[in-house]
């Protein structure tokens, strides 16, 4: 009896974790950003993006190409991940720290930003994030 309950214990939460693992759609995902830097009385406008996601690389990225960005720390939870990206360049360096939650074909997240740039004092942004599914990668 114990062992077939466990079984049925590990097997739920196999079939759990690859359903929630399966509600990220790979493909284009259309973004918007809200960001709040500390110091600034003014809000900056949401921006919006289109990237291509895949279960395989599931990290929103900076679409600045000034900035030369790598992926330090990677972890997906059923539908969560979570994840550190350090960014160089010649200005600069910055690194973020966020989790994103996808569900079908929307997707919810937040990050926290830290800047070092030349000449200036460190800044701290943070950013709320809202996706929908768009379609296949072009």
């Amino acid at each position: 009896m114990k062992k077939s309950a466990m079984f049925l214990i590990v097997a739920a939460l196999v079939l759990w974790t690859a359903a929630a693992q399966a509600q990220l759609k790979d493909g284009l995902w259309e973004i918007t950003s809200q960001v709040q830097i500390s110091g600034m009385q003014q809000q900056m406008p949401p921006a919006t993006f289109r990237q291509c996601i895949t279960k395989s690389d599931p990290v929103v990225k900076n679409q600045d190409k000034d900035y030369n960005c790598k992926t330090t720390s990677l972890k997906v939870s059923g539908n969560t991940v979570t994840y550190a990206v350090e960014c160089k360049g010649k200005e600069g360096a910055m690194f973020s720290e966020g989790k994103n939650t996808y569900t079908g074909s929307t997707m919810e997240g937040a990050a926290t930003t830290n800047f070092k740039m030349q000449g200036q004092p460190a800044m701290q942004m943070k950013s709320k994030m809202s996706g929908k599914y768009i379609g296949p990668c072009k």
